[in-house]
């Protein structure tokens, strides 16, 4: 049997592939414009933003090599108090290879217009051109921060170094730390872009952790303090001055201990001034009745130190000292001191001693 339209069958299929080629050639650009356009790039990253999809969000920025893109994580995202919502790209318009998108949208309850400008880069096998956002450089949080190395933005704890760290946006950020010496409260602030930096400053406030291992470290000195067997015990912020003959040692005791409050004075943590008392007892002879007897007496001290904290360890520095004298040794005694001689064979006691600058 003899084929029919061979030949003609041939040259059918050879123009509908053709036909195929140049629609498919003429229809790049449009497709193109349409699914990779300004428009389509900046309401992908606004996508990217609600997902919470970081690596995302970042793909579509044009950005060169970020080596702390620590806040630059899912983490970040995720707990932000605002996200933008009610994304609307209103106008883009296009320049050759440079491309500005207007978008509307809410955030932390208010409704923001912000333009984004845009950079064409080439395409997969060239077909395709890639538009993605050019924001210069990505905004920087500036982190002002005393008493943490790391702080939590919103869901992520990151490192805090002194130059910042880049942050997509617009985002609210919520900012705080929480370590075991120190904490901050949380700060909210609102990253857009209009600004190279945002300035988030944390002051940090002693935590009960570090105020009671100070506590342990007050009560340790001056129980240190209490071994000394000198009216003066060197470095320490109580002691007894007399003007009689002390005999032999004499032995303190603390009584009670000074309640420790942590404040800041002068940028520097403090304990708050507080009173103690001790007591010491001991034997002395009036200098002018040549009498001896035993004393008991309690001292009334104020104590106050610097609070650091060095490798991870609190430290404490007492600041000065703080001598009570009391009625004095034999001031029951009748008679005048003016007129009897005074005993300079007597042994002279240490002054104090102020540990601390």
């Amino acid at each position: 049997m003899k084929e029919h339209g061979g030949p003609n069958r041939a040259r059918q299929l050879a123009i509908a592939g053709l036909l195929v080629v140049v629609l498919t050639v003429a229809s790049v650009p449009v497709l193109g414009m349409v699914a990779y356009g300004p428009a389509q790039t900046v309401s992908a990253y606004f996508d990217a933003l609600d997902r919470r999809d970081a690596e995302a969000a970042v793909g579509r920025l044009l950005t060169g090599e970020i080596t702390d893109g620590w806040a630059l994580t899912d983490e970040a995202l995720d707990g932000a108090p605002s996200l933008p919502t009610r994304v609307s790209v209103t106008h883009a318009e296009t320049d050759g290879d440079r491309a500005t998108a207007t978008v509307e949208y809410d955030l932390d309850g208010t409704t923001r217009t912000q333009d984004f400008s845009l950079v064409r880069t080439p395409g997969t096998w060239g077909l395709f051109p890639v538009w993605l956002i050019d924001p210069g450089t990505l905004p920087r949080m500036d982190l002002v921060v005393d008493g943490a190395s790391t702080v939590r933005i919103n869901s992520a704890d990151v490192p805090a170094p002194r130059d910042g760290l880049p942050v997509l946006y617009p985002v609210e950020y919520s900012v705080g730390f929480a370590e075991h010496y120190f904490r901050s409260g949380v700060q909210n602030t609102v990253v857009d872009g209009s600004a190279p930096e945002v300035e988030v400053r944390l002051a940090a406030e002693p935590t009960e952790d570090l105020r009671d291992e100070v506590d342990d470290l007050v009560r340790a000195h001056l129980d240190g303090c209490a071994t000394a067997t000198t009216l003066m015990p060197a470095g320490c912020t109580f002691g007894f001055d007399s003007v009689n003959q002390i005999l032999g040692d004499v032995s303190w005791e603390i009584v009670e201990y000074p309640e420790v409050r942590l404040s800041t004075e002068r940028r520097r943590l403090v304990t708050a001034p507080t009173e103690g008392v001790a007591r010491v007892s001991g034997r002395y002879r009036d200098i002018v009745t040549a009498t001896e007897s035993d004393f008991d007496e309690p001292i009334t001290f104020t104590f106050t130190a610097v609070v650091s904290v060095v490798d991870g360890e609190p430290r404490v520095e007492p600041l000065e000292a703080g001598l009570a004298s009391g009625d004095g040794l034999g001031s029951d005694s009748d008679e005048e001191p003016d007129d009897q001689p005074v005993d300079d064979e007597g042994p002279v006691d240490d002054a104090p001693v102020a540990d601390g600058p």
